[in-house]
């Protein structure tokens, strides 16, 4: 199938009580990280992590639409797999119900997404 890419946001709160909306590019192949933004919005040429400022927890995930080739993304620490996955289909921004996220990062800890 073609790929079709997408954008979504991740959104971060902090212990402090701050909320980060991460705007991320996905480019809908199998096994690529995302992009996140650095500064100059999300494309496939920034950056393929976000560093936490501080101690966070990823409190969502939400994406334009489901993609074509990819079904979910698996979330990583410092080029480091974690367990969870997130679903495109079970995220999409015009969901009011997408299901709570609550995974914690160490301050300084690079968050990416690798595609899958």
């Amino acid at each position: 199938m073609a790929a079709a890419p997408q954008t979504g946001t991740l959104t971060f709160r902090g212990v402090s009580g701050a909320h980060y909306a991460i705007d991320v590019y996905v480019s809908d192949v199998v096994g690529a990280l995302c992009n996140f933004d650095s500064g100059a919005g999300a494309s496939a040429n920034s950056e393929t992590f976000w560093t936490a400022p501080e101690n966070c927890y990823l409190i969502d995930f939400s994406i334009v639409t489901g993609l074509t080739d990819t079904k979910t993304l698996r979330l990583t620490a410092n080029s480091r797999n974690l367990q969870s996955l997130i679903r495109h289909a079970n995220h999409l921004n015009t969901l009011n119900s997408r299901p709570a996220l609550n995974t914690g990062f160490a301050a300084g800890t690079r968050v990416g997404l690798i595609q899958a």
